[in-house]
């Protein structure tokens, strides 16, 4: 999992390597594009459909989230078209002036037009939304992101391959031991360090 980023003289280091001629990047992190591409595509092959996803949302629900945040939006808009203060001044006085029943009819306009949008963006999804870019430039961005996701979700498969490699390393050591005490063979440590290896 560490170090994140390379350490070491980048003489000589392949892309997507974690060893170079001299230095080391942790593999995790090295690997991050692939992994979150492999993990992607896993996800929504096998586990969710985008699509499907979208569609349960309620284009009522969303327009009435929503609705509130437009003036909002429409004003920062605004300033950063006419950044005069006073023209802000004035719009919004325009605005408070109106009859409550134009202000009602510019209400009912903007949560027909938030449903009518999220209708198509339902429709057109995978045309506007490609989850493995965003997944995969998150993941780019933050590389430690994936080795917390490693740990969160698979601590206790991490915790049993440690403990495992301790007790069969300990385990092979004594075999080693009491070959090497019966056979006096200086390649024997490394004829056992070869085959605990593979």
């Amino acid at each position: 999992f560490y170090p994140i980023q390379f350490r070491g003289i980048p003489i000589w280091r392949r892309h997507e390597m974690p060893l170079g001629l001299i230095g080391w990047q942790g593999i995790v992190p090295c690997k991050t594009r692939v992994m979150s591409d492999t993990m992607v595509n896993m996800v929504t092959t096998q586990l969710l459909d985008v699509e499907e996803v979208f569609r349960r949302l309620d284009p009522r629900e969303v327009a009435r989230c929503l609705g509130p945040e437009v003036p909002k939006l429409v004003q920062s808009i605004g300033e950063e078209v006419v950044p005069l203060s006073r023209v802000d001044k004035l719009c919004r006085a325009a605005f408070l002036s109106l009859p409550a029943r134009t202000i009602s009819s510019m209400n009912s306009i903007n949560s027909q037009f938030l449903q009518g949008l999220t209708v198509s963006m339902q429709n057109n999804i995978l045309s506007l939304l490609n989850i493995k870019n965003c997944v995969i430039d998150q993941m780019m961005q933050d590389r430690a992101l994936l080795g917390q996701l490693f740990r969160k979700c698979g601590q206790k498969e991490l915790d049993f391959l440690t403990n495992s490699g301790l007790w069969f390393g300990f385990l092979l050591g004594i075999i080693q031991m009491v070959v090497a005490l019966f056979w006096d063979n200086p390649w024997s440590l490394s004829i056992g360090g070869t085959i605990v290896g593979l």
